[in-house]
């Protein structure tokens, strides 16, 4: 996950191969954990994360490139293990293996680990089971209410209350560093510098109503997007965005995104802004999910109030980018160019794509209540 941009210790590539350099950043060509657990609910990763460990020795709990870098300098150090370790903080526990654990050692060589274990409250990784049980139980996270970075948004008055909390990447550096290693396993187009200190994190959390009596009233973490405090494109309103897979299919991600857009319209100079490109497959399915029924409900108010209205006007009605709005006015099929080189809407094609997609252009249906923006 792109969150950081460090200069430091990148190697120049002069001499490695695209892959070599690849997997220094944390891109794989395939995943190479096979498993994740999330609390109680595990799920398969989706691609590929070498961020978190060295392919060469995972019986600590250094990261990839600072074991990398280690290597360069002495190689002596180089050494294959099988052993387990803990990451959660300051101090790093290594253990053998024993019947609590995962053979880490699998028989497809693709994969480095058969299974990870990950605090759903801070993140903190282990190989051994029962290490993330006893870490799980006395976590200082898990509390009622996530006590970490700022609150921005609180929403008690729904059947399923939601949170917001900023989390400022310097200020809470291992917290956010577990939390985009975490993220990478569900990111395709992301890699891993690990500077995180110019990054903002913006974590949803709810409760989890199919937990057990003991944990059903501590608000967890479900998805965050970060975003760049200085980037490159001052039009980058979000640098990547993640639903946890088990809290998928909540409408959380578009959530998320609206939230993205009243937090841009306070940041100077963004009035006109969006996520940064490329956007993950999920990531662009949820935009122009998201996109396409904000332009429908502009459209439609405006249809009868003007003859025609400008590329420039939508922005300017809806905050997004005009390249944002293309893309999707093209995926709703509503451009048409006539022998003039003219470019217009088809308001026909505008009603099916409203009737296909369930879409009710008269009622602008918002994620976000403006009551509850702590902003």
């Amino acid at each position: 996950m792109s969150d950081g941009k460090s200069t430091k210790s990148r190697p120049k590539g002069k001499g490695r191969s695209k892959k070599e350099v690849n997997t220094f950043y944390g891109l794989l060509d395939k995943p190479n954990i096979r498993r994740v657990t999330l609390g109680k609910y595990t799920c398969d990763t989706w691609y590929g994360n070498a961020a978190y460990f060295n392919s060469n020795d995972w019986s600590h709990s250094m990261l990839g490139y600072e074991y990398s870098n280690k290597i360069a300098l002495d190689p002596s150090v180089k050494r294959k293990s099988s052993k387990s370790f803990s990451s959660t903080g300051d101090t790093t526990t290594t253990t053998n293996n024993n019947n609590d654990s995962n053979d880490n050692e699998t028989k497809d060589n693709s994969l480095w680990i058969d299974q990870l274990y990950v605090c759903e409250f801070c993140f903190a990784y282990t190989m051994n089971n029962n290490e993330f049980q006893k870490h799980r139980a006395c976590c200082t996270y898990r509390v009622y209410q996530p006590t970490v970075g700022r609150l921005v948004y609180r929403d008690d008055t729904s059947s399923s209350p939601y949170i917001i909390r900023e989390v400022r990447g310097f200020q809470h550096s291992l917290f956010a560093q577990n939390l985009c290693l975490f993220g990478k396993l569900f990111l395709d187009d992301k890699s891993v510098y690990y500077n995180i200190d110019y990054f903002n994190f913006y974590i949803i959390y709810g409760i989890d109503n199919t937990d057990d009596a003991q944990d059903e009233l501590f608000f967890k973490p479900m998805g965050f997007f970060s975003k760049e405090l200085l980037a490159y494109d001052n039009d980058n309103n979000l640098a990547c965005i993640c639903i946890f897979p088990p809290f998928q299919r909540r409408h959380l991600g578009s959530l998320l995104i609206e939230f993205s857009y009243e937090l841009a319209k306070l940041t100077p100079g963004q009035y006109y802004s969006g996520p940064e490109f490329p956007l993950s497959p999920f990531g662009k399915v949820s935009y122009l999910n998201y996109w396409s029924k904000k332009l429908a409900t502009v459209i439609y108010a405006h249809l009868n109030d003007k003859d025609t209205f400008t590329l420039k006007d939508l922005a300017t009605w809806t905050g997004f980018r005009k390249e944002d709005i293309l893309l999707t006015l093209e995926y709703m099929k509503l451009l048409q160019t006539d022998n003039h080189g003219n470019v217009q809407l088809l308001l026909g094609n505008f009603q099916l794509f409203c009737k296909e997609h369930n879409i009710d252009p008269i009622q602008e249906k918002s994620m976000i209540k403006e009551d509850c923006l702590l902003i």
